[in-house]
């Protein structure tokens, strides 16, 4: 005999089979009363986790409820993220994480909301008056009709906005879209979303299927957010498209796009406004197409693994003078020396950020003159540049403000550079998270680290 479990598994498989075989007898194709059936919505939000199920033909029937089922997903990851406050880490992967998540609109009965990510600052204050809550629980339930106006706030258990017959679906005010990995999608999709006119964020990283011209389809839309990394059909021709669509784009993401080279990069300088470019492991950039990047309200510049750079230039130098607004720097693998990065520092004032992991010529005297300018720094990552204790000693003692340091992927660290860190107050008072994962060392005590509350480490593999 089946287990009770296993039944109940095959019966939701069953259902929602069914549900795809029947789509258009359903009246109407109303989402907001499919999505009532909690089965059904653990069915998609299962879905949203398998993205390689999610094809053209899927996306036309049900893309409404995939986008609703994927924004319900991301507020409980973001809600169970913002409520996880753990000490010590095994191995974690350290690159940047800029996923977008998706957002529509949700009201009962009230004005509608444009922006449901204000939950998130909303979750974390219901989390820490959770007891509060729940005494009043009543009382909130008995005042719904005069909470219309901030329905945000009200969260079920599972940190879910709750839908009832009251509820309306608003979405042709969505503002946020992230379809991040369904290969299977092609530019029949995109014109799909070409529907919501309101759109300004949307996340495509990862969709292989889609073609290098997808941006006709999305023409009209007013676009300030792009991710396209790892899109391979992404080249110049992609990039002039979006220029002369999106004038006032402000982030692009285009890391891993191998085809792009320095027409592309030109063809960009029309969004004047972008504010974060992404442009990491594009193979075919150089560095007279670096030389290029000139926005004036750039603050957050990914230029890393790109492999056609080569050393002893100072492309990097011209846009720190270029981008006078420039707070993040990644950089990582860009065989920059120690004479660059000085010059690199000194233009770079406003830089809080910089990633120069895999350099290990960026720094090689321990009485260089660059660490004059690392005083302004907050987050380090130096993964992989093996760089000897005494050069490690100094940079802690040349960045007050130090509060993220990456020294990952290291051979050889001793530990009595790590215990001069932990007996260090005034260095704790200010340092939050050390990242030693995939380094070796010649010692290790992870007791002495998970003493300290304050810090957050990702160990390495012992």
């Amino acid at each position: 005999m089946m287990p009770l479990e296993r039944e109940i598994s095959t019966l939701k498989q069953y259902c929602f089979q069914y549900l795809l075989r029947n789509h258009e007898k359903i009246p109407s194709k109303k989402v907001s009363q499919i999505y009532e059936i909690s089965d059904i919505r653990e069915e998609f939000i299962s879905m949203a986790k398998k993205k390689n199920l999610v094809d053209d033909q899927f996306f036309s029937i049900f893309g409404e409820i995939f986008i609703i089922s994927n924004l319900y997903h991301n507020l409980q990851n973001n809600s169970n993220n913002s409520n996880s406050n753990t000490n010590s880490h095994d191995s974690h992967n350290t690159e940047d994480d800029m996923d977008l998540d998706t957002t529509s609109s949700i009201s009962t009965n009230a004005p509608l909301i444009n922006d449901i990510n204000n939950n998130n600052n909303n979750n974390n204050n219901n989390n820490n008056n959770n007891n509060n809550n729940n005494n009043n629980n009543n009382n909130n339930n008995n005042n719904n009709n005069n909470n219309n106006n901030n329905i945000n706030n009200n969260i079920n258990e599972n940190n879910i906005p709750q839908l009832t017959t009251n509820t309306t679906i608003d979405l042709t005010n969505i503002q946020k879209i992230n379809l991040s990995g369904l290969a299977r999608l092609t530019d029949i999709s995109i014109q799909y979303i070409s529907g919501y006119k309101q759109l300004q964020e949307l996340d495509l990283s990862f969709c292989t299927g889609i073609s290098n011209e997808f941006v006709k389809h999305l023409s009209k839309i007013p676009l300030v957010s792009l991710n396209l990394f790892n899109v391979t059909s992404v080249n110049d021709n992609t990039l002039q498209l979006i220029a002369t669509s999106y004038p006032t784009l402000k982030r692009l993401l285009i890391g891993g796009c191998g085809n792009i080279t320095e027409q592309g990069i030109k063809s960009l300088l029309k969004c004047s406004l972008l504010q974060e470019l992404d442009v990491s492991h594009c193979k075919k950039l150089t560095n007279s197409a670096l030389k290029l990047i000139s926005f004036p309200c750039l603050t957050y510049l990914n230029a890393s693994w790109c492999f056609d750079l080569t050393s002893g230039d100072n492309c990097f130098n011209k846009i720190a003078k270029q981008c006078t607004k420039l707070t993040t720097l990644r950089i990582a693998a860009s065989a920059i020396n120690e004479q660059q990065l000085i010059k690199v520092l000194s233009e770079a004032k406003k830089l809080t950020s910089l990633d120069i992991s895999f350099c290990p010529n960026a720094i090689v005297n321990v009485d260089s003159k660059l660490f004059k300018y690392m005083s302004s720094i907050q987050n380090l990552h130096i993964a992989g540049c093996s760089f000897k204790e005494p050069i490690l000693r100094k940079i802690i003692d040349s960045t007050p403000h130090l509060k993220d340091l990456d020294i990952s992927h290291q051979d050889g660290l001793p530990w009595s550079f790590i215990e001069s860190i932990i007996k260090d107050q005034s260095t704790l008072s200010h340092l939050k998270t050390l990242n030693f994962s995939l380094s070796k060392f010649d010692k290790f005590d992870s007791d002495a680290l998970l003493n300290i509350h304050s810090l957050t480490v990702f160990f390495p593999i012992m």
